[in-house]
C-alpha cells in the first residue's frame, strides 16, 4: 500500500509538470518589442561615410543587412521554452540607424533568457518558396543557388585616396548559421504584457572589435579581418566568411528592457 501511495504520488507529480509545460507553450496576450540599434564606432551606422577596421584598413559601407531569426525565450529553469513561430525578420537600414521586431501573443510568464540566430535554418534555407521577410523579392536569396544570405556587406574598400575596390561580403550556408543568447534578464510577461528590449548591434565587429588591439590574438572574442586576404566577392565559401560569421555572434550588446 505504501508503495502503491508513492507511485500515485509520484503519478500526479509528472501529471502536473506536464500540465504545466503545455500550458508554458501556450500562446497568451503578451507582446514584446526588440528594437534594435545599429552601432558603428559607438554612433549610428552611416552608409558611405569613411570607417577603419581593426586592422587601419579603410572602407566604407554602402548596404548592410541580416535575418535575425528563431527567437525563443525560456523561464528560470532553463527547461520550459517558448518558440516564436514563423520568427524570421530581414533586419536592414532604410531610413534611420534602427528597426524593431514586434512580437505578440506570447504566453503570460516570466522569462529570464532570450535566444534568437543570425540566419536561416536548416530546414527554411533550402525553400524559397516563402513569403514575408523569406520572400526572394528582398535580395537575399541566392540567384545562383537554393537559399539565402545571412548577411549581406557591401562598400568599397578605398586602398588609397584615388584607388578603390569592392567590399562585398553575401555570407551563407549552414556553417555560418549562429545563435546568440543573453541569459540572467527579467522579462515579465506575467506582470506587465508589453515590454521593449533594446540591443546595440555594433556593425563595426563583424571585422573586429577595434578595443581588442592590445589583447593577445588567442584571447580575442572577435577575429581581426584583413581585406587583402579575400576577393572582391567573398560569398559562402570565401576564406573570412566563417571568421566573420563567429564576428556576427559577438556583434549584439543588451542594453535595457523596459514596460511599454
Amino acid at each position: 500500500m505504501k508503495q502503491f501511495f508513492l507511485l500515485l504520488l509520484l503519478s500526479s507529480f509528472l501529471m502536473g509538470c506536464d500540465t504545466y509545460k503545455e500550458t508554458f507553450d501556450a500562446a497568451g496576450t503578451g507582446e514584446l518589442t526588440i528594437k534594435l540599434n545599429l552601432i558603428h564606432d559607438d554612433d549610428s551606422l552611416t552608409y558611405n561615410k569613411e570607417y577603419i577596421n581593426a586592422l587601419s584598413q579603410k572602407y566604407i559601407m554602402s548596404d548592410f543587412r541580416f535575418y535575425l531569426s528563431n527567437i525563443v525565450l525560456r523561464d528560470t529553469s532553463a527547461t520550459n521554452h517558448f518558440k516564436v513561430p514563423e520568427s524570421y525578420h530581414l533586419i536592414e537600414m532604410i531610413n534611420k540607424a534602427d528597426t524593431s521586431i514586434l512580437l505578440k501573443g506570447l504566453p503570460n510568464h516570466a522569462f529570464t533568457e532570450l535566444e534568437f540566430s543570425v540566419g536561416v535554418d536548416n530546414s527554411a534555407n533550402y525553400s524559397t518558396d516563402q513569403i514575408g521577410d523569406l520572400d526572394p523579392a528582398n535580395g537575399m536569396a541566392w540567384n545562383w543557388d537554393t537559399g539565402y544570405k545571412f548577411m549581406l556587406v557591401e562598400g568599397l574598400r578605398l586602398i588609397d585616396s584615388v584607388n578603390t575596390k569592392g567590399l562585398v561580403y553575401h555570407i551563407g550556408g549552414d556553417a555560418n548559421y549562429r545563435t546568440v543568447k543573453f541569459s540572467g534578464k527579467e522579462i515579465y510577461l506575467n506582470r506587465n504584457h508589453r515590454q521593449e528590449i533594446v540591443l546595440d548591434v555594433h556593425v563595426d565587429f563583424i571585422f573586429g572589435d577595434k578595443k581588442e588591439a592590445l589583447v593577445p590574438e588567442d584571447q580575442r572574442k572577435t577575429n581581426f579581418i584583413d581585406f587583402t586576404n579575400d576577393t572582391d566577392q567573398d560569398t559562402m565559401f570565401g576564406p573570412n566568411t566563417q571568421l566573420i560569421a563567429d564576428n556576427y555572434a559577438q556583434m549584439f550588446e543588451w542594453k535595457e528592457i523596459f514596460v511599454k
